[in-house]
């Protein structure tokens, strides 16, 4: 069996809960995994690594706020080859499609299960 590459992960999310979910079970899967709360904290993270993410996961709230992370991974040369994941509610989520209308965007519907989120990472590695 093929082990998987270790990714680097972002997650954003205001959801104390949510952040130590994806941390723990990405974790356990060999992932390295960096959590914040805000767009503003997870523009700061990525303007200080070193090595851009290979995915971030980014709730997107009803105030928007996170389009400016997307704006900010687009704009930004070392962040070319980062996938975005939005975590969003069913109801906003063609609303957010249409708004975004970008390919490297995967959608991932709250409440999800744990095993999808495994799956886009896994799916961002081969």
């Amino acid at each position: 069996m093929m082990q998987q590459a270790s990714r680097r992960i972002l997650v954003v999310d205001p959801s104390r809960t949510i952040q130590i979910l994806l941390r723990t079970y990405f974790g356990n899967a060999g992932h390295q995994v960096i959590t914040c709360s805000t767009p503003q904290e997870a523009i700061r993270i990525l303007t200080g690594l070193r090595d851009a993410p290979d995915l971030i996961f980014l709730a997107i709230d009803h105030e928007k706020e996170a389009y400016r992370i997307i704006t900010y991974v687009k704009e930004s040369g070392a962040h070319t080859y980062t996938s975005l994941v939005a975590m969003v509610l069913q109801e906003e989520k063609t609303a957010i499609q249409r708004t975004l209308g970008t390919s490297n965007i995967h959608y991932l519907v709250k409440p999800f299960h744990i095993q999808q989120a495994l799956a886009l990472v896994n799916k961002k590695s081969t």
